[in-house]
């Protein structure tokens, strides 16, 4: 029996979620993504095979899908008509019901199934996803599909060719709108119902649900001053699936069919973590804490918050600016608990004695009006930062990365950081920061730079005095050390030294080494003096933290 490789995948998925900085636009266009691997896929097998069924084994069935999540699919078929047919039937969905969205697909070579080795078939699996960017570059993009004309209106979202004049809300004028904007919006009611299961809101009614729901959207476009983008991905899950035949056969388990159980379960099993860790910090964030304050604000009883992108180990997730780095820190500490706790992943990992995972979090917080599709790119740029834990500490440890934008202009990261990187190269920033346990840290990278470390700093600067409830440090103290940071080193730690001297002990947790704003990784001069003022009013204020003897400054 001779079988194909089928890969089918959706690109520029970013830009056709937040081509608009319209909520109800951004959620419609997540949705229709999803049809690709849900809906669609169901549609096309049942057209094809007479059944919905999904993984039976090719050895007795026309098709059997690998994986299928976050927009892709991976399949077996065993003519090539059928995989020809399969491509065809979710593309020309996508032209109907999500124009703007680019899905494309190829059919692989034929290969003898019986004796197929894992390796054969993972090496099978990458050529014919190789064929993928010779197949997309041989038709039109998108942005070809809506020629205009000199008479068409252009829609005020999109910059499209307009197909219609509509009215959002009752709240919004009318205004022309294009094709892909069109199905965005009539997505968005179906859209609440995913929104709904993704964040745990099944249980209160899809009426109770949708109300919520659209009061969060209508927060975050309307009245939030501050939203941010928190981007986070996966550490190593390339480099893993590159390497799933050699973890798999290390196992014992050589054949093809058991490759492919394996991987189905994998990617399921990473899926399965990313949506639950998602579901329990949602949960956790709605609980009153012991005196009964909520520490996150909430809209109609919901944190302000929308995932996006939820698919495979990637999440993109739009919120309220005040809950972007909790989140974001909350997420990556369960996500990495669940992957080390789950047997498909995990489990799977420890057996073949290979590193667990961990997830890395880019978050951008940026003025509501600000062109989201920027937004996204810096927070995509904020996670490849903090990437770098994988190297230092290994990809089974989390970190992120975050940047406050006051400026309108469009921020591209290697600026911002030049901006804050003094002639003779000290760091006025010292992301990423390490969330969750170090295990190992032999050259010392992630001193100083923990999670907690950022939360002792801004306790620091926001501490009050008991007696008369102002702030310790002032803001003119804390604008003056700030100051102090552009001018060097030098002068930094000699104004630091003198508030040390006035305030003692409540100006500790500022220092990095000895009576310093600074400390040394690899000879490189870093502080986090600057992080923690960024991020003071985006985190609750912390309770003071205690440093250990060997942290105590000299």
């Amino acid at each position: 029996m001779r079988v194909h490789v089928v890969v089918i995948a959706t690109s520029g998925n970013q830009r056709f979620i937040f081509a608009s900085n319209k909520r109800r636009e951004n959620v419609g266009a997540s949705h229709l993504i999803t049809r690709v691997e849900e809906r669609w896929l169901d549609e096309a097998l049942l057209a094809v095979t007479g059944s919905e069924e999904r993984h039976r084994s090719i050895t007795g069935h026309p098709v059997e899908i690998v994986t299928a999540n976050a927009g892709g699919i991976t399949a077996l078929v065993r003519e090539p008509e059928i995989g020809r047919e399969l491509v065809t039937r979710i593309t020309l969905q996508a032209l109907r019901e999500a124009p703007g969205l680019d899905v494309c697909g190829v059919v692989g070579e034929a290969v003898e199934w019986d004796g197929l080795g894992a390796s054969a078939l993972a090496k099978l699996i990458r050529q014919t996803r190789g064929m993928l960017p010779a197949a997309q570059m041989s038709r039109p993009g998108p942005q070809l599909r809506f020629p205009g004309v000199p008479i068409a209106a252009r829609c005020l979202s999109s910059g499209l060719p307009a197909a219609q004049i509509v009215q959002s809300t009752s709240r919004e004028r009318p205004e022309p709108r294009s094709a892909p904007s069109m199905a965005k919006l009539n997505a968005f009611p179906e859209a609440l119902d995913r929104l709904a299961d993704e964040m745990g809101m099944s249980g209160l009614g899809k009426q109770e649900a949708h109300r919520r729901l659209a009061r969060v959207v209508d927060w975050l476009n309307n009245k939030a001053e501050w939203v941010a983008v928190v981007h986070a991905d996966g550490n190593g899950m390339g480099r893993v699936f590159q390497e799933f035949s050699a973890i798999v056969e290390k196992l014992g388990h050589t054949t093809a069919e058991e490759y492919v159980r394996h991987l189905r379960d994998f990617s399921q099993g990473v899926d399965d973590c990313a949506a639950e860790a998602l579901r329990r910090v949602v949960a956790a964030m709605k609980k009153p804490d012991g005196e009964g304050r909520r520490p996150f604000r909430l809209i109609a009883g919901e944190p302000a918050l929308l995932p996006l992108v939820l698919g495979g180990d990637d999440l993109t997730v739009v919120c309220d600016g005040s809950i972007a780095l909790p989140f974001a820190e909350q997420y990556l500490t369960e996500f990495a608990r669940l992957a080390r706790e789950n047997k498909r992943v995990g489990g799977l990992l420890r057996q073949a004695e290979r590193q667990g995972l961990g997830a890395c979090a880019g978050v951008a917080i940026v003025k509501r009006h600000y062109p989201f599709h920027s937004a996204v790119g810096l927070a995509e740029e904020l996670t490849k930062e903090a990437k770098a834990v994988k190297g230092a500490l290994g990809q089974d440890h989390c970190a992120l990365s975050f940047h406050v934008l006051y400026e309108s202009a469009v921020a591209e990261l290697s600026r911002l950081r030049e901006e804050t990187t003094l002639p003779d190269g000290t760091r006025l920033t010292a992301q990423p920061y390490v969330v969750g346990d170090v295990t190992k840290d032999p050259h010392g990278w992630a001193r100083h730079r923990h999670w907690n470390d950022l939360l002792r700093r801004i306790a620091a600067l926001t501490r009050t005095d008991e007696e008369d409830g102002r702030r310790v440090l002032s803001g003119a103290q804390a604008h003056d050390l700030r100051g102090g940071l552009f001018h060097g080193r030098g002068v930094a730690d000699a104004r630091y030294r003198l508030l040390a001297d006035r305030l003692g002990r409540d100006a500790d947790d500022l220092a990095g080494e000895g009576r310093s704003l600074f400390w040394k990784v690899e000879g490189q001069a870093l502080t986090g003096l600057l992080d923690a003022m960024n991020a003071t009013g985006f985190l609750p204020r912390p309770e003071r933290t205690e440093r250990t003897e060997q942290e105590q400054p000299a």
